[in-house]
Order: structure tokens, then C-alpha cells, then sequence
């Protein structure tokens, strides 16, 4: 029997947020750190896309690198995260455009340039000494802020108890 996947970017955002629930959650798998920072990050990216998404999402996601070839390359984390903060791109009623500080800066940086290291590093060894939690905080309010406050993502059937779930069950093994 053939098997079938199917996903949206919004059922992807849902199960990069489950799965850095549940490594977060495991103190003794020797890459949490890893897997946890690479899930966040598709979280993170994932909820900003579909915050300001609008009716056609491709349009906003994608940008015309060279006019003359048409060729197109998908925004980065970063330049996802500029739009959400636009008010002028908000486009449901009641919707709210994104304010970070700069402790959630910071940290959506340092995600940024783990998740990269951990992606594309090469023949060599990486070691990294502090906390996972000073970066999984802040980007947890980031996240709650556009998967749940800020009105701008619909969700169907028990996609928005799931983000809740995955979101409290991160808080709370953060807090522990």
C-alpha cells in the first residue's frame, strides 16, 4: 500500500512546534540542543509566514532576485519576522502587527545562526556552553504572539489546541 503525505505551511509551523516540544522535553538525548534549536527555528519561520500570509502567501514570501531571469528565492527568517512588525501588511480585522524587544532580537539572532550552524556546518566539531532556555524563552513569546495573540492565523479543526498544547508544554518544561 502506497502511503500519502500531505502538509500545508501551517500544519508544517504546528509540527515544528510539537517536535521542539517534545525534544525540549527529553534532557537526556545527547542532540536535543540541536533539534530543538532546528524545530524552533521552522516554528518560528512557520508562524510568520502564515501571520502574514494574507490570500496568496507566495507573493509575500518569495522576492524577484533578478528581473531580467525571473528568478525568485524565498525570504529568509528575518526578513519574514520585518513584515510581520508591518501593520500595513495585516490583513484581517482585528490583527496585529508584530513588536519585538531587544531580548527577543537577540535571541531570534542567536536561534538563527545555531539552526544555520547545525544545517550546514562542515567537516569539523561544534560545541556550544550556556543555556537552550535563553534562546527558547523569548522565542516562545515571539511565537505565541503570532501563532495565538495576534488574530491573524486561521486555523482549522484542532490545529489551534494542538499550537496551545505544544506551547504550554514548552513553557512549562522551560520554567523547570
Amino acid at each position: 500500500m502506497e502511503e500519502v503525505y500531505m502538509s500545508d505551511q501551517l500544519e508544517n509551523a504546528i509540527d515544528f512546534l510539537e517536535q521542539a516540544a517534545i525534544y525540549h522535553k527529553d534532557n537526556n538525548f545527547s542532540h536535543r540542543f540541536k533539534w530543538v534549536c532546528i524545530s524552533l527555528h521552522g516554528a518560528l519561520y512557520g508562524f510568520a509566514v502564515n501571520s502574514v500570509g494574507g490570500t496568496n502567501p507566495i507573493e509575500r514570501i518569495l522576492k524577484n532576485t533578478n528581473k531580467k531571469t525571473n528568478k525568485w528565492h524565498l525570504l529568509n527568517l528575518m526578513e519574514i519576522l520585518d513584515l510581520c512588525q508591518d501593520p500595513e501588511l495585516i490583513q484581517v480585522v482585528n490583527g496585529k502587527a508584530l513588536k519585538l524587544t531587544n531580548y527577543q532580537e537577540k535571541a531570534i539572532k542567536r536561534l538563527n545562526e545555531y539552526r544555520n550552524d547545525f544545517s550546514h556546518f562542515g567537516a569539523n566539531g561544534y560545541s556550544i556552553i550556556g543555556s537552550l532556555d535563553c534562546v527558547v524563552s523569548p522565542v516562545l513569546e515571539i511565537i505565541r504572539f503570532l501563532a495565538i495573540e495576534s488574530n491573524n492565523i486561521l486555523y482549522f479543526s484542532d490545529q489551534k489546541q494542538r499550537v496551545e498544547q505544544a506551547l504550554s508544554s514548552l513553557e512549562s518544561s522551560v520554567k523547570k
